[in-house]
């Protein structure tokens, strides 16, 4: 299963319109996290989407501001109501599920611990380290999450991404999980630009395509104004494909620290003595990735996309390069388990991704 925790922004809402094609027929689950716009938004923009794709799924609200109590919003990029303005705010008698009543409830519990989940984080982490107790870390094969800049600026702060700012305390918590953990950081969505002239290649998604289109407009101004670029970062989706397909990218392990003081809230420091280490996606293919932005329609019939979840499920926590594994530390807390981490053509147990005929 894979479980998508969001902050129901425009790129969000891309990245699961990616997810929702991809493993069709696969079990999917999402719970919402404050952050682009309130976690009720998110799980408005959500179940809106998921009914234009014709997708049934669980949604469960969760965390409406940080460990600490902060809330940063991003409506001035996504807008009001998180999707350019497109579809509008939620109203206040709307009904939603509760991540925290279902992590309280031990027969709520009973219907998420039937299989393994992989757990794609695109906001704040506040929701990871419940949601990882909730499921139990040996049923976690893995967490996959859009945050930080390691070597790059930040785009909240000169040293922030604007989730780790959010909320770096359940950033810093879920990585002393033992759990294995794929940061994706701004490093690598910054090389990657969703372009005007590729919007009408989201007809592919039927009935969601006009929302994503002119969600996207109204972030890609956002974007001109503040990036300069006649596009956006499709942040969330490189996530997603970096999860499902790590061939085709480049992992690096990289010890750092989480800074949650007042003056660098959110910063990821590199520090070869540092209290973390994570696999950072930082390249790969991005030729590969860039055609795949540009033709959706290849996600559903092609037979490099076969290949692409065969190999996937293969390879779901190959760590790829590891040039600081000789300086990692073994103490407890300090690096993750050693199932993070294994040989060339060793056993993975990733996720039994549907193959299309």
């Amino acid at each position: 299963m894979i479980w998508i925790d969001s902050d129901g922004g425009v790129d969000d809402a891309l990245a699961i319109a990616v997810a929702c094609k991809i493993v069709s027929g696969h079990k999917i689950a999402f719970s919402t996290v404050f952050g682009n716009v309130s976690a009720r938004q998110a799980a408005h923009n959500i179940r809106t989407l998921l009914h234009r794709l014709g997708v049934d799924a669980p949604i469960l609200v969760g965390a409406e501001r940080a460990s600490d109590g902060f809330a940063q919003s991003a409506t001035d990029i996504h807008g009001l109501d998180g999707l350019g303005n497109v579809i509008g705010e939620v109203r206040p008698d709307e009904q939603f599920d509760s991540l925290s009543e279902s992590i309280e409830s031990p027969l709520e519990r009973a219907r998420w611990l039937n299989e393994d989940v992989h757990i794609l984080s695109i906001g704040p982490a506040t929701n990871i380290p419940s949601i990882a107790r909730m499921l139990g870390a040996e049923r976690i094969s893995g967490i996959t999450m859009m945050t930080g800049a390691i070597f790059d600026k930040g785009n909240i702060t000169e040293d922030a991404e604007f989730n780790a700012y959010n909320d770096p305390i359940a950033l810093a918590n879920i990585l002393h999980s033992g759990i294995p953990i794929t940061i994706v950081p701004l490093d690598i969505c910054r090389k990657l630009i969703f372009r005007r002239e590729d919007l009408t290649s989201l007809s592919t998604f039927g009935a969601a395509a006009p929302m994503l289109s002119e969600a996207h407009k109204f972030y890609m101004a956002s974007y001109e104004q503040a990036e300069g670029i006649s596009g956006c970062f499709p942040h969330d989706t490189i996530a997603l494909l970096s999860m499902l397909y790590p061939s085709k990218f480049n992992f690096w392990r990289i010890p750092f620290d989480v800074d949650s003081s007042t003056d660098h809230r959110g910063q990821l420091r590199f520090d070869i003595n540092g209290a973390y280490h994570a696999r950072f996606c930082l390249g790969g293919d991005l030729r590969w990735v860039r055609q795949f932005m540009r033709s959706w329609s290849i996600l559903a019939s092609s037979r490099e996309l076969r290949h692409a979840l065969q190999m996937g499920a293969r390879n779901w926590l190959d760590l790829g390069r590891d040039p600081w594994r000789a300086c990692t530390r073994t103490s407890a807390g300090r690096r993750h388990s050693d199932r993070t981490v294994r040989t060339a053509g060793g056993p993975d147990p990733g996720i039994d991704l549907p193959q299309h005929p």
